[in-house]
């Protein structure tokens, strides 16, 4: 092995990739997941960098800043940029927890919550539910395969030792995708909610009916009950739904940096 290409320049440059590439591993909902060991992240993403360095590695293509501020300020913006990837991609999930979790109040089982090993944080059943199908899901059709593309791409919009120029662009491609999120979260809730909208006035009728039936101690149960099996029977809709909205979020993944 020749060690003299084991220059100052070549170490800060491997040290810069696989700072952007230790970003993804924060951000993202499979690399990022708080149940996956740190030894396993920080193995990963170096095997990763050894992966890409030779094809990003560019060291002549810009000045390493040896100055110890200056190289902190690039470092910050590499790992800045890994972030945003998994970001993006973490943005389907949140919508899918909401929506959990709003339904859980509607089912009356918001009560029933349980910890969240990839997250950390109380999540109802039901939330967790519907982001473990998501999860799975993703795995199934293999997207995270694209957040390692995405990450490639990435290193020819935005080189190493380069910034964003057009911050205006990548803010409203954000602002969009936040947007996005909500509808999500509302398309993956709606058909349950429909139903439970449905049950909540046929159970106003027959109080109006039969004044005499309790119908505070029948409503609970059965509106857990009605949302239960609805949530089961819509299970191919959402998989046909999140397949669609993960065709997209590949197509973002890959023009993420593009013209910023």
């Amino acid at each position: 092995m020749d060690l003299s290409l084991l220059s100052i320049p070549t170490i800060l440059t491997f040290v810069l990739i696989l700072t952007r590439i230790s970003g993804i591993f924060v951000g993202s909902p499979l690399l990022g997941a708080g149940g996956i060991p740190r030894q396993i992240k920080i193995g990963m993403a170096l095997v990763i960098a050894l992966i890409l360095f030779p094809l990003h590695a560019g060291a002549e293509a810009f000045q390493i800043p040896l100055n110890l501020i200056q190289f902190s300020v690039l470092a910050v913006q590499e790992f800045a940029i890994g972030v945003l990837i998994g970001f993006t991609a973490e943005l389907i999930f949140a919508g899918v927890r909401m929506s959990g979790e709003y339904l859980a109040v509607q089912m009356g089982m918001s009560i029933s919550s349980v910890l969240d090993p990839m997250t950390g944080i109380q999540t109802p059943i039901i939330g967790q539910f519907y982001y473990i199908f998501a999860f799975l899901l993703f795995l199934i059709l293999n997207v995270h395969h694209a957040l390692i593309v995405a990450l490639d791409r990435s290193f020819h919009w935005i080189p190493l030792g380069d910034g964003f120029h057009h911050w205006g662009v990548l803010t409203q491609k954000f602002i969009l995708m936040g947007g996005e999120m909500f509808v999500v979260a509302l398309l993956v809730a709606m058909p349950v909610m429909a139903v439970l909208m449905l049950t909540d006035t046929a159970m106003a009728f027959m109080a109006k009916v039969m004044p005499q039936m309790n119908i505070f101690i029948v409503g609970l149960p059965l509106k857990s009950a009605v949302g239960l099996l609805v949530v089961m029977v819509t299970l191919p809709l959402l998989a046909s739904f999140l397949s669609d909205q993960y065709a997209e979020l590949v197509q973002r993944l890959l023009g993420l940096y593009k013209g910023v």
